[in-house]
């Protein structure tokens, strides 16, 4: 069984990342994931976002796998492998409290995101994003499984981790929050995949940006930083590689010799 087994598994953040400033993949990251194929290392994408959001970029990229929104869902060449749901309990206070403090809540799981309301910071968040702005669904937490909510605030962020032990805040652009269940993580969906597909022995890469990458650098054997990362994220990494709008992702992969 162990010849099956990939040569390493490579995980990347996409904002900040693997996407330029234009929200685009650079030609030397989709030359660069075509070698890391052909070298048997499995390419991941590792997001806040979800499914319908990525998408388009893993047709793009010929990316199978993603850790989506946090850590809180795995897909696997396509196949859902685990997933963390939100009781509706909890988001019913959630979206009181948010509501109460003038701030809207945005609700995710993989086929769709729905809009407590649309206000200039939702649509600011998800212009942002270069993304389209999701429709209101209001009810959308009593029908469908929720993975993972978003705050659009651009500050007040103090006033929710205090009354909700039992989530965690992740700023994650100027205008939003990234909620889910304390504990979980980008490393959580990861050691989830390694589980469940018996690859905890395979050597693990990670590059990323942002602060919700932090958990991520912690959970794999080597990390890589884009120069545009944030600075508490460049202290943990093991390399830090050009920015995402200079060829950061091949230059980082070559320095490991994966491609």
């Amino acid at each position: 069984m162990d010849n099956l087994k990939p040569r390493g598994i490579c995980f990347f953040d996409m904002d900040g990342t693997l996407l330029n400033s234009e929200s685009r993949v650079l030609d030397s990251s989709l030359r660069a994931l075509d070698k890391l194929r052909e070298n048997n290392i499995i390419p991941v994408i590792a997001t806040g976002r979800t499914l319908t959001e990525i998408s388009h970029q893993m047709k793009i990229t010929g990316i199978e796998s993603a850790v989506m929104m946090n850590g809180q869902m795995v897909v696997f060449e396509g196949e859902k492998v685990y997933e963390d749901v939100l009781e509706e309990e909890l988001l019913e206070r959630l979206t009181q409290e948010a509501k109460s403090q003038n701030v809207e809540i945005c609700y995710y799981n993989d086929k769709r995101i729905g809009a407590s309301a649309i206000t200039p910071v939702v649509k600011a968040h998800y212009d942002f994003l270069g993304e389209p702005t999701p429709m209101v669904r209001e009810n959308m937490y009593k029908e469908e499984t929720i993975n993972m909510a978003l705050l659009l605030l651009e500050s007040g962020d103090e006033y929710f981790p205090e009354r909700f032990e039992e989530l965690q805040f992740v700023r994650n652009t100027p205008f939003s929050n990234d909620v889910l269940r304390k504990g979980g993580s980008k490393a959580v969906g990861i050691a989830k995949l390694l589980e469940v597909m018996g690859y905890q022995d395979v050597p693990t890469y990670a590059f990323g940006d942002g602060m919700n990458d932090l958990e991520m650098f912690g959970a794999v054997n080597y990390s890589v930083a884009m120069e545009n990362a944030v600075p508490l994220l460049k202290e943990q990494a093991t390399f830090i590689t050009k920015d995402n709008n200079n060829d950061g992702i091949k230059l980082g992969l070559e320095k490991f010799g994966l491609i």
